[in-house]
């Protein structure tokens, strides 16, 4: 059937139309303004980057062209010298190249031409002449003559200072100025000619040869005279230049093999013995060699170009007129090294107009929370009548339940938890009485598997901080159960097995006595949730107080560990009581037997075993691992250690455990020693070991520190015998305190780990859980547990 609309006709339609245009402009004013604000903002960013970005660029093309320039000027002042002694050098030699008169000239010119590597003439015939700058700074002269089919190659070495230091023949020397690609260039030109980039023989550097040839009066060619000058020089200039940040400067032929190159390194490739220019593609740089690819194929240019998926400033110029050889001039600048402050600033302009923003936001938000701020205050009032809907529902279904106050009805109590459930959503809902020094559970219902449990016990012992806090009444509300200083021990004892995470605790008083408490599990409550949930709780509480205050103790077998019930309710396994683990038969006497067999297997008999054999010792192993804790203390409270070992040897003295010693960072303790009581034995260093667990725990629960601790216990053989000399001690040692030390050192911090054989002699009267296998040497697989409390 479907509902008919409901119409107020109290309400005029045109003042409810205005109402709602009333608050769109509350809403809608706002809003737009802060938008058209945004977009002023955005607009006026936007074309100031525009503009300032464009001016950028126009300043860098300015800053380009001058380098260019820069370039041109330095590679024409480094080769033009060479031109001109090569010019000079050539008219003066014309009629007589190899007389006395040419060594003198060379000379004077490489003197003051320091640029030039070396000068020197060579003719048709294989006469060559050549002054070259040593390594040592002086001027060589090389000769070669030729006469009378008879070939003479001379060295004359000279010092700085221009003295003659000593003079060589070469006879092996094969040099035929004639077959050179500089003399025959020459003599085929009518003025200079500039040979191709080359390796100089003499010292393995990257230069360039200028040549004319020198001609007679009449036309007739007499020699050809050459210039060497190195490109190094050019390269070191060109590093030199700002390119930008990251900007790139080179000259390169026109058939990509490289003139100069700011890292003189990579100028050369080939091996030692034939090196050569490198070229362009071997730089392994894809932006230099893209850029060149597309100059190449454009010619001279200036363009902005996006290679790599990067905007680069490509500039290329040819050096053509400069050097008469098809050089080319690139520069490689990123777009960013230019404009790269124009995004910068205009990111601080924009954190500023954000300010802005922010300033208009908060307005407008403020605009808009007082528009609303009526409607919100209705959705509260309409969320807080059905929430007290539901809980007068609650109350009616309580109200109306036979028996709550009657402790021999658990039908009720039963029902009582699940309304409770339903009525704060939690997951879980738990009824505790107190009894002497126990909580004891009446009812605990899960609303996800829908059970129910009431046998389990928490001794108020083990959790002295809660129970200190019940005691007095105080309502505890907790996110993290254990890491919460008051809940961190019942969250290892109860809590944690149960699931349970966040904790709304309510005490039940009965007059000025707390009889119990009502627990709230994982409910997710808001702050004004958890108040109404408080107080719905608090009702209930008056129902229970008198139930709580009479019920007696039930008559009943040994009540389920707290860990195995929360476990049942929740819908969990647990462990039976009877399970033996991986296998049925005893591993202490297993043990035994194969100790009994690695002494005999020695060919040790029982007169010859010294030290003392006990078949079924059980011993307990405390492993402490923070070492800063371990040192913590001050004027009013001892150091830590000294409260464990204090809270050790109490225990050791309540439950009569006779070897107890402290070994570096572990505290070691055995009992078992006698035959007949090894059951005994084991049950007395199990509850200590949980006295000990529970001390430790308060202690670095104190110091807001996780549990730095844990402990371990085996059942097992062990030899031991007095040692020392004047005050004797006595010593243990064997399988069981290694596997003991081994359960400790493998356990989490703040638990109790126990092996199998262990296991077997508590299972009865403690609650375990198990962990896992563990391999035992010679015996193979076994269980390990943790043990969680006693029944």
């Amino acid at each position: 059937m479907r509902g008919r609309d409901v119409i107020d006709v109290d309400t005029d339609p045109a003042e409810a139309l205005r109402d709602r245009l009333r608050r769109v402009i509350r809403l809608g004013v706002p809003i737009l303004g802060v938008l058209l604000i945004a977009g002023a903002l955005a607009g006026t960013a936007y074309y100031s980057y525009t503009v300032n970005r464009r001016d950028a660029l126009i300043l860098s093309e300015d800053l380009i062209e001058a380098l260019d320039r820069r370039v041109r000027t330095q590679v024409t002042a480094w080769l033009e010298p060479a031109a001109d002694t090569a010019e000079v050098f050539a008219g003066a030699v014309a009629e007589d190249p190899f007389g006395p008169g040419s060594e003198a000239l060379a000379l004077t010119l490489m003197r003051s031409r320091t640029r030039l590597t070396s000068l020197y003439v060579g003719g048709a015939g294989g006469d060559f002449l050549m002054v070259q700058r040593s390594a040592a700074g002086g001027l060589d002269t090389k000769r070669i003559v030729k006469s009378e089919g008879q070939r003479r190659v001379t060295w004359t070495r000279r010092a700085p200072d221009g003295a003659v230091t000593g003079t060589e023949e070469d006879p092996a020397d094969t040099y035929d100025p004639a077959e050179r690609a500089w003399y025959r260039g020459a003599a085929a030109a009518d003025g200079l000619f500039w040979s191709d980039v080359y390796v100089f023989f003499s010292n393995r550097k990257p230069g360039i040869t200028v040549s004319k040839s020198a001609r007679r009066t009449d036309g007739s060619v007499s020699a050809v005279v050459g210039a060497d000058v190195e490109l190094a020089a050019i390269g070191e200039f060109l590093g030199q230049l700002d390119v930008g940040r990251t900007g790139r400067a080179l000259i390169t032929e026109g058939d990509g093999r490289l003139v100069a190159l700011p890292d003189a390194a990579a100028l050369l490739r080939g091996e030692d013995d034939a090196p050569r220019p490198a070229r362009i593609e071997e730089l392994g740089q894809p932006v230099i060699r893209e850029a060149f690819d597309r100059v190449r194929i454009s010619g001279e240019t200036r363009a902005l170009m996006e290679i790599d998926g990067t905007r680069q400033i490509v500039s290329a110029s040819s050096l053509r007129q400069t050097v008469g050889r098809d050089w080319w001039l690139l520069l490689i600048v990123p777009e960013t090294d230019f404009v790269g402050f124009v995004a910068a600033n205009n990111i601080r302009t924009l954190m500023l107009s954000g300010s802005v923003m922010l300033l208009a936001i908060g307005l407008a938000g403020f605009l808009a929370w007082q528009g609303v701020r009526t409607d919100r205050h209705a959705r509260d009032l309409l969320r807080r009548q059905r929430a007290l809907a539901v809980q007068n529902t609650a109350l009616r279904d309580l109200a109306g339940l036979d028996g709550l106050g009657n402790p021999a009805e658990g039908a009720a109590l039963r029902r009582a938890t699940e309304i409770i459930s339903g009525a704060t959503g939690a997951r879980g809902i738990s009824l505790w009485r107190i009894e002497d020094r126990l909580l004891v559970c009446a009812d605990s219902f899960d609303r996800d598997s829908r059970g129910h449990t009431d046998a389990a016990e928490i001794p108020l012992d083990q959790c002295p901080q809660f129970a200190e806090s019940l005691s007095s009444g105080e309502i505890l509300s907790v996110a993290d159960a254990g890491s919460d200083p008051l809940t961190a021990e019942l969250y290892l004892i109860y809590l944690q097995a149960a699931g349970c995470r966040s904790l709304l605790s309510v005490p039940v008083r009965n007059d000025d006595r707390v009889v119990g408490c009502v627990w709230i599990e994982d409910a997710a409550l808001s702050a004004e949730a958890e108040q109404d949930a408080i107080g719905f709780v608090r009702i209930l509480g008056r129902l229970l107080a008198p139930r709580f205050a009479t019920m007696p103790v039930p008559e009943a077998p040994a009540a389920q560990p707290p860990a195995r019930a929360a476990a049942e309710a929740r819908g969990g396994a647990c462990l039976p009581g009877g399970q033996a683990g991986l296998r049925n038969a005893s591993l202490s006497v297993e043990r035994d037997r194969l100790l009994l067999h690695e002494i005999t297997r020695r060919g040790l008999g029982d007169d010859q075993l010294a030290a003392m054999r006990f078949s079924h010792v059980t011993v307990m192993v405390l492993r402490m691992a923070d070492d800063i804790a371990l040192a913590t203390g001050n004027a009013a409270d001892a150091v830590v250690i000294e409260r464990i070992v204090r809270s050790c040897q109490g225990a050791a003295e309540r439950h009569r455990i006779r070897y107890l010693k402290i070994l570096n960072e572990q505290i070691v303790a055995a009992e078992g020693f006698d035959s007949d009581d090894r059951e005994d034995a084991a049950r007395r260093l199990a509850s200590a070991a949980l006295e000990i667990d529970a001390e430790c725990m308060r202690i670095f629960t104190s110091l807001g520190r996780p549990p730095g601790f844990a402990l371990g216990l085996d059942t097992g053989a062990v030899l031991g015998s007095a040692i020392g000399f004047g005050q004797v001690a006595f010593n243990v040692w064997g399988e069981a305190v290694r596997v003991a030390a081994t359960m400790a050192n493998s356990a989490p911090g703040g638990m109790v780990q126990v092996t199998q054989s262990t296991y077997e002699l508590l299972r009865d009267g403690f609650v375990f859980r198990r962990r896992g296998a563990f391999w035992l040497e010679r015996l193979g697989e076994m269980t390990t547990y943790f043990l969680r409390g006693r029944l």
